[in-house]
């Protein structure tokens, strides 16, 4: 079922990680884990500074040559009556200083209790900031997850086709 739009952004901000993709320079899709946060309708994922002699990290090389993005966040459950997954698209920008990127990472510091944004301010790298443009999500189910006792439905069929093909 087609999720609406409260029920995506919630989805989405209550995770804790997502998978960011942005375009390599043969046309690939180049996808990492990434920690985040949405505020309004941007989000903002911080990138590691590279330490001396080494390449920006490629997501941002990546954003070098093409902006757009595409992020998902998905759950799978053994009960798929809880699976569902959000994907949101957009255009990025690398905000490597300013009061964007000191507001960011105040959120980032905020959501994630192991993250110091104070440390990250002063020696962090910069921090990608998607414009979204449109967000779409699926849910198998209304339902988080089945009622205790429920059968699985795919399993009740599958028992079904399975007597009738030894009859």
């Amino acid at each position: 079922m087609k999720l609406g739009q409260q029920d995506m952004r919630a989805r989405f901000e209550r995770e804790r990680a997502v998978r960011l993709a942005t375009v390599d320079d043969r046309g690939r899709a180049h996808v990492v884990p990434v920690i985040f946060v949405v505020d309004g309708d941007v989000f903002y994922s911080p990138t590691d500074k590279p330490k001396s002699g080494n390449p920006r990290p490629k997501r941002l090389r990546n954003l070098d040559r093409d902006r757009r993005v595409t992020v998902l966040a998905d759950r799978y459950d053994e009960n798929w009556l809880g699976a569902w997954w959000v994907r949101l698209r957009g255009t990025a920008r690398v905000i490597d200083e300013g009061a964007e990127r000191e507001h960011a990472l105040g959120l980032l510091d905020g959501k994630y209790e192991q993250f110091d944004g104070a440390r990250y301010l002063k020696d962090g790298g910069p921090v990608v900031a998607v414009d979204i443009k449109d967000w779409l999500g699926w849910a198998y189910s209304e339902q988080s997850a089945a009622p205790a006792g429920r059968r699985r439905p795919w399993r009740e069929r599958s028992r079904l086709r399975l007597r009738s093909s030894r009859a």
